[in-house]
């Protein structure tokens, strides 16, 4: 019955395209999409995005270069942005890196590091795409820590299925559809967390304990280079509030009801506050959709 009337409610909205992805949203703890509209400007690509902890959060580089100018302009980002090559009005820009280790050095150690502290939240989870240049190196390890970077846990190891693609592009076209993905709920240690941070790192293969090219054995005459590139975009973190109240109750009384559904329209589009319900920095239809699949909890 309450799935019923969320759908007719979305309907009357005009959300009904919506209710088969929706989902009881996460809080975003912190969101890069490098969507800047000067992308040679480094404060502003750097300087997260959206999400509670944007001001305290931050990327890094180790054992690599960020590189910014792409001959007076930014580099393409991730074909699952929003922004994407067939978006009206673009900027879709990404973060590139380069200059990693020469072959045979420092694996496990050259990449971005991405610290995000996690201090009153749960259920951690990590997203980001990730694109492969021809010559970058073709395995990655996705890596955490919840010591400020003393130890780091091997999370999961990426596999390039051939050279400048990424991550999310298709499978037809040799992603994976999808981008990385790495729950870490299961990790009490990294709940609650003011050192938490992840990284991506390049690897040797496996198979040789050499750097093995992103684009072999699609071109089997393929090397590893250390200018090959690595460009990431749309990294977020999220998790759930530990303790927290009532999801969809944003006006705090207990109570999932008419009231939080109004204050939610009436501050649609507005830059969060009254009605953020996922604390994301906007009002908007996953604000909305929250108190709808909310609706009628602790009444």
């Amino acid at each position: 019955m309450k799935g019923h009337t969320i759908a007719r409610a979305l309907s009357a909205l005009g959300l009904a395209t919506l209710v088969s992805a929706a989902t009881l949203a996460q809080t975003q703890l912190a969101f890069w999409n490098f969507n800047e509209s000067n992308p040679l400007d480094e404060t502003a690509m750097l300087a997260a995005d959206g999400g509670v902890f944007a001001a305290q959060s931050q990327i890094s580089i180790s054992l690599a270069q960020i590189v910014y100018d792409n001959n007076g302009t930014g580099f393409r980002g991730s074909p699952l942005d929003p922004n994407n090559s067939s978006h009206p009005n673009p900027p879709n820009w990404a973060l590139q890196t380069t200059t990693y280790p020469e072959q045979g050095q420092n694996p496990g150690e050259a990449g971005i590091v991405v610290s995000v502290p996690t201090t009153g939240y749960e259920n951690i989870v990590v997203k980001f795409d990730v694109r492969w240049s021809n010559t970058s190196s073709k395995f990655l390890a996705v890596e955490y820590t919840t010591d400020g970077g003393v130890n780091w846990t091997r999370a999961r190891v990426l596999e390039a299925r051939r050279g400048d693609r990424w991550h999310g592009d298709t499978d037809a076209s040799g992603g994976y559809n999808a981008l990385v993905e790495l729950d870490l709920s299961s990790d009490a240690a990294v709940n609650n967390n003011s050192q938490f941070a992840f990284r991506v790192v390049t690897i040797f293969d496996p198979n040789t304990g050499q750097y093995t090219a992103a684009n072999f054995p699609n071109n089997s005459s393929a090397t590893y280079a250390s200018r090959g590139t690595l460009r990431y975009d749309l990294i977020e973190i999220i998790g759930d509030e530990i303790g927290g109240g009532v999801e969809g109750d944003v006006n705090g009384d207990g109570c999932v009801d008419d009231a939080d559904l109004l204050i939610v329209l009436f501050n649609f589009g507005n830059a969060g506050g009254d009605g953020d319900a996922n604390n994301d920095g906007i009002v908007d239809d996953a604000d909305l959709l929250i108190v709808l699949f909310n609706f009628g909890t602790g009444c």
